[in-house]
């Protein structure tokens, strides 16, 4: 492909991408389209567009349907260490990076179902990213996304292993370690929540609070 056909091609990519930001709830800044046109290429800015459209259909659903398919979309896309990803042991992607380079490690895939759920309208209190020791698995040290339907429930497991959503309590492959929001951290334990622990001392809230909503609601 000559050069003029390929800035042809990114131009038309950027026009398709705009005109989803244009009829949407949900966006991109063209700015930022344009970035992550050129960068990823036309697969990826399929699979954002497909992302968005998803979001703009799940507004008005019941929330189980939002938790649901935020987790079926995301879990196809595939799974590859930060090393193999970015040559870096531990590197946090934001969501466009993540749809973008069409594969991530486990922290993407629950960083990426935490922040569309709440942008989805799940409210916060119900949502928690969880570090697991993953027993049987390649990598041990993993997170997924605790989700509590009620308050004091078991909660549900969203994650990319297992794509299945089960409760917490049917997965004994995982063994919980703490969870966190991004304005808190706890000790997880199987039932429930269990006590605070100094959020200063971990760097996980850092790099979630670190990600930018790159993917903006339009004000209605």
């Amino acid at each position: 492909m000559t050069a003029a056909k390929r800035l042809v091609l990114i131009v038309c990519m950027v026009a398709m991408s705009i005109a989803v930001e244009a009829g949407s709830r949900f966006f991109v800044t063209q700015a930022r389209l344009a970035t992550y046109t050129k960068t990823y290429g036309e697969q990826a800015v399929r699979r954002l567009n497909s992302l968005i459209a998803l979001m703009d259909g799940l507004v008005a659903a019941p929330e189980d349907k939002k938790i649901i398919e935020v987790n079926r979309f995301f879990n196809q896309v595939e799974y590859q260490t930060d090393i193999e990803n970015w040559g870096k042991k531990d590197y946090w992607a934001t969501r466009l990076e993540f749809l973008g380079k069409g594969r991530g490690d486990c922290e993407d895939f629950a960083v990426a179902k935490f922040l569309t759920m709440i942008q989805l309208g799940v409210p916060e209190k119900k949502l928690f990213l969880t570090y697991v020791r993953a027993m049987g698995y390649p990598e041990a040290a993993h997170l997924v996304v605790s989700y509590y339907k009620e308050p004091g429930s078991v909660p549900f497991v969203l994650d990319n292993y297992n794509k299945t959503i089960l409760p917490a309590t049917q997965r004994q492959d995982l063994i919980p370690v703490y969870s966190f929001t991004a304005n808190d951290l706890y000790i997880q334990k199987q039932q429930g929540l269990g006590r605070r622990v100094n959020r200063s001392s971990l760097k996980t809230q850092k790099n979630l609070k670190g990600i930018d909503l790159e993917i903006q609601v339009r004000e209605q």
